[in-house]
């Protein structure tokens, strides 16, 4: 029975958008990570966070993955999840769920490390630390805003205003006002931005950084372990049909928005992002 309703969470985990399964798990960390502060010792929150200490780094090195999910305070994370949502679902109907946790990771990383090469070159505080989601989500909403700049974006009752701007007015308002106010937490928004950014110019450009989780990239993995799968020729060329549709329906909407295409590309366009 037990393992039967794991198997029911682990099905209706992986049903859900990957937005919602990123929100998931910054949720869970949360909860967690402050029922334990509570019960147990406040100072056990820090071991998730990424130390700007390099000494301590080698004994906390994994906090440069869990840093990007934790967080303190119910408005540090409502807040960024709100962002996350929003900017997730654009995302994902753009350009699909296994580059959203690509950029999110990637983001989160690079945010990280610029955290840890700004704070012990330029700054003399050696004992801060860093959490939350913000380095990730300003990767998500960069790469979306570069890569679909014209696409109208509705918040509340106004709008419709153009992806790049609202990000824009976010960035500023979040990142570049007043950089003495969690300094860290905005150093990392900068790298976040940065790979976004990259990530963005590179899939324009034909290059896609996340390429090593694509279909054919795992194939070709497959191929030397014990465990293979076989695509027919078919499936194949569907695979390369697709990728030349979604590059040139992105392009579209790059050039005259979302709302330039026609019905049948706008469900052309979803079904590739779903991945169905």
């Amino acid at each position: 029975m037990r393992n039967y309703r794991l198997q029911n969470i682990g099905n209706a985990f992986r049903s859900t958008s990957a937005p919602v399964q990123l929100i998931v798990i910054n949720a869970l960390v949360f909860l967690l990570g402050n029922l334990a502060v509570n019960l147990i010792s406040s100072d056990l929150l820090q071991y998730l966070a990424l130390p700007s200490n390099l000494r301590q780094l080698p004994a906390r090195f994994y906090t440069i993955f869990t840093y990007m999910f934790t967080h303190v305070g119910m408005g540090h994370i409502f807040f960024n999840m709100i962002y996350l949502f929003s900017m997730g679902q654009i995302f994902v109907s753009l350009l699909g769920a296994r580059r959203l946790w690509f950029v999110y990771i990637a983001g989160g990383l690079a945010g990280g490390l610029i955290y840890l090469i700004l704070y012990n070159t330029l700054f003399s505080e050696s004992s801060a630390i860093l959490l939350g989601a913000s380095a990730s989500i300003t990767a998500v909403a960069i790469a979306t805003a570069v890569y679909a700049p014209n696409m109208p974006v509705h918040l509340f009752i106004a709008g419709p205003f153009p992806l790049k701007w609202v990000v824009i007015v976010v960035i500023a308002l979040s990142t570049l006002i007043d950089l003495s106010d969690n300094t860290g937490g905005k150093v990392s928004h900068i790298g976040g931005a940065l790979f976004g950014l990259f990530y963005a110019l590179r899939l324009k450009s034909g290059r896609d950084l996340s390429g090593i989780f694509s279909a054919e990239k795992v194939k070709k993995l497959q191929k030397k372990s014990k465990l293979k799968v076989y695509y027919s020729e078919q499936q194949e060329g569907s695979l390369r049909t697709d990728e030349r549709l979604l590059n040139d329906l992105l392009d579209k909407i790059n050039r005259s928005g979302y709302d330039s295409l026609t019905d049948q590309e706008k469900k052309t366009l979803q079904r590739i992002s779903s991945g169905k």
